[in-house]
């Protein structure tokens, strides 16, 4: 396969968590840039060309998202997994319950979707699979024993897809952020936007990697603001 048609490969995306303030920036991105790309979540209220309600806990519902967009759409070429949650408790207060919800839903969820995305990229020639990391997954931060923990496995899982799917154009890349500027920020004043990451710059590195051909790999990425953990 040539640079350009590998390029070309991506040209049809689906983001995983894609109602989310970062999936929609990242869609609005994709989307501007051509790539026919599909919001996946358990927050679509139904299933259209360009959205899919998926639970990514769940087994056969990844699967059958899969399959319902690769037969409308064609080949996925690439993968964006933003979907997950953040409860930051002392370990101490952390509950077996709320372990769980995090780690179903940041680690199972990014590994179900992705096997799902390996198996079809390696039988199609290649494709990419973005994950969003965070601080967390390199940096041992107080309150974060769930969700360190969750971002500590899918830098795990990230590299694996690399070394299983070099032989395959398969490519997989860890974004680790910094503090993004979401909505969670809007009701504390006491942070400024100025020192987090804007939505559009998380956006635009993702097309900068969905973009290259496949015979480049980005392993690793980390974004941080300006003063670097807040």
């Amino acid at each position: 396969m040539s640079g350009e048609a590998q390029v070309m490969a991506a040209r049809n995306a689906i983001v995983v968590g894609g109602t989310g303030d970062i999936g929609t920036a990242v869609i609005r991105r994709l989307r501007a840039e051509g790539v026919h790309t599909v919001c996946a979540s358990n927050d679509v209220s139904q299933d259209t060309a360009d959205t899919r309600r998926v639970d990514i806990t769940d087994e056969a519902s990844v699967a059958a998202m899969f399959e319902q967009v690769e037969k409308e759409l064609g080949p996925i070429g690439l993968l964006v997994n933003c979907a997950g949650i953040g409860i930051f408790t002392p370990i101490q207060e952390t509950s077996i319950q709320d372990w769980r919800k995090t780690l179903d839903v940041n680690l199972t969820g990014a590994f179900l979707c992705s096997r799902e995305a390996f198996k079809r990229m390696k039988a199609q020639g290649g494709g990419r699979i973005i994950h969003i990391g965070s601080v967390s997954d390199h940096l041992a931060l107080p309150m974060n024993a769930a969700y360190a923990a969750s971002k500590h496995g899918v830098r795990g899982l990230t590299g694996i897809l690399n070394e299983e799917g070099k032989a395959y154009s398969v490519r997989a890349t860890l974004i680790s952020l910094g503090a993004v500027y979401t909505s969670i920020w809007h009701s504390r004043p006491e942070f400024s936007p100025d020192d987090m990451l804007p939505l559009e710059e998380v956006a635009q590195s993702i097309w900068e990697i969905a973009r290259k051909p496949l015979n480049v790999r980005v392993d690793e990425i980390r974004l941080l603001p300006p003063k670097g953990v807040l």
